[in-house]
């Protein structure tokens, strides 16, 4: 049920922010998320304090990981006052008309800035307490403050802080893997139309990441094992995850 509540709050939200704790398998899921959304033609914004050297070969590009932001022009009310405002949108040009209540408008008087543009949708990933752990991160992002949360998670002492706690059990790849596969019926078919496409587009990325973090929850298949884990490892390397890339990337440094 929760799994689907998120794909609906996710399939009609347009900019998403990511927001992850620092354990390295919530950052290995929260990129395989980021390229999932980015593949459905979200527009998402990673929250990360850093990246550990040995998962830097996981990150999106700098290009990829940027994000549309809202373009403001402000002129202070005591120098003028608007009543109204059209625009007029041309090849050449686009042009803002203003007309003047009162007052006079310089260009000193004129200041442009980019705004973030507030988010339809937060997802944490491995955030067990999203006030205490994120106060001083949203002293710089308030504009989060507003907007519903999904929490996602696999301990089980999780503060259930938003509007969807999504508290799943064994490595945070298995859930977040849950939730972008596509629902099948009882017969082996797609239960209707699939809101997350899972493993296709930029699939590489996706598997890469969950499969690292299927490596870093395990200890490289040494702890924590049962078949679902096995079988999910299998599914993601035909998916085009390399395991040999990921040990060499994880534990030859």
């Amino acid at each position: 049920m929760e799994n689907q509540e998120t794909k609906n709050l996710i399939d009609n939200s347009k900019n998403i922010y990511l927001i992850t704790s620092q354990e390295p398998e919530a950052i290995t899921s929260t990129l395989a998320l980021f390229y999932t959304l980015k593949d459905l033609g979200k527009n998402v914004n990673l929250i990360i304090e850093s990246l550990p050297e040995n998962l830097k070969f996981l990150s999106p590009s700098l290009d990829f990981i940027s994000y549309p932001k809202n373009f403001v022009v402000s002129i202070p009310t005591k120098v003028a006052q608007i009543s109204q405002i059209h625009y007029e949108k041309k090849d050449e040009a686009f042009k803002i008309h203003l007309t003047l209540e009162g007052g006079s408008i310089k260009k000193d008087n004129i200041s442009f800035y980019f705004q973030e543009a507030k988010p339809d949708l937060i997802i944490t990933v491995g955030v067990e307490d999203y006030q205490k752990e994120l106060s001083e991160k949203l002293n710089y992002f308030g504009f989060l403050l507003d907007s519903p949360v999904v929490d996602i998670d696999n301990k089980q002492n999780n503060k259930k802080f938003g509007k969807i706690n999504l508290i799943g059990e064994g490595s945070m790849s298995e859930v977040i893997y849950n939730l972008i596969k596509p629902d099948k019926s009882p017969e082996g078919h797609l239960d209707g139309p699939v809101t997350i496409p899972a493993m296709r587009g930029l699939v590489g990325e996706t598997a890469q990441c969950l499969l690292t973090g299927l490596v870093i929850y395990t200890e490289n298949f040494k702890n924590k094992l049962s078949a679902d884990v096995f079988q999910l490892a299998s599914d993601l390397m035909k998916k085009g995850a390399s395991l040999e890339e990921i040990v060499k990337n994880i534990y030859s440094k």
